[in-house]
């Protein structure tokens, strides 16, 4: 599991600080306490949480239609598997790259449970920056959906290289001239710039960057909410 120690899995937050939400499907949240020892850690990468039902994984933006291509061709698993602490361990071994250009690991917030005007949780990480900022492919894969919404504006939908993630780029203010849906992407391909389409605040321009753990890539939209600051973090 390299650095990122696992103790305790909880199923509300508990509270000490030493905690941090690995996942969150409505409003129930897996936690994990980074802080204890336990001589079992290395067996909860394998383990499966059961999460309860819950809103639209990417509840910060209206849902995008499944009309169009769909790439890759998915699995028959589930729409909604449940998240594991051995899912940050598959996403850390690809060396995702920070999808802001210029920003690095210790310039990352979680506000992943962050409430959004205070009904919603964020379910994503907001990464500030300069507007048209590079927005970068954190990892590689295939372009999804180029969507526009009122809430996420424009967005880049991508799957990662195992087929089981969907990584969500939003909030642009321009997509990379020339990118269509099926595009293969290389890791830290440029696929648009930061801005705030949407409902973001026009004077904080910023990359709403979301992740959803799928076993059904033929429901690409649907998933569980992953928190990506546990991707970027050291322990």
């Amino acid at each position: 599991m390299g650095s990122f120690a696992i103790a305790l899995i909880y199923e509300t937050k508990p509270n000490t600080s030493s905690s941090v939400t690995l996942s969150r499907k409505g409003d129930t949240a897996i936690v994990v306490d980074t802080g204890a020892a336990s001589d079992s850690a290395h067996h909860l990468a394998d383990s499966v949480v059961a999460v309860g039902p819950g809103e639209h994984p990417h509840d910060t933006v209206d849902a995008p239609s499944p009309a169009g291509p769909v790439n890759p061709a998915g699995t028959a698993g589930s729409s909604y598997p449940a998240v594991v602490p051995g899912d940050i361990v598959s996403l850390k071994a690809q060396a995702p790259v920070v999808p802001v250009a210029g920003k690095v690991a210790a310039d990352l917030s979680d506000n992943f449970d962050e409430m959004r005007d205070g009904v919603r949780r964020h379910n994503a990480m907001d990464i500030m920056a300069a507007r048209n900022t590079p927005v970068l492919s954190a990892t590689s894969g295939t372009v999804l959906k180029l969507h526009n919404s009122r809430a996420g504006g424009l967005t880049v939908y991508a799957a990662d290289p195992t087929n089981r993630f969907t990584l969500m780029y939003g909030h642009l203010d321009s997509y990379k001239p020339g990118i269509k849906e099926g595009d293969v992407l290389r890791r830290g391909d440029i696929i648009g710039f930061v801005g705030s389409t949407g409902n973001a605040n026009p004077l904080a321009p910023h990359l709403h960057f979301a992740i959803t753990r799928n076993d059904n890539m033929k429901d690409w939209w649907r998933g569980t909410p992953l928190n990506p600051f546990l991707v970027y973090r050291s322990k």
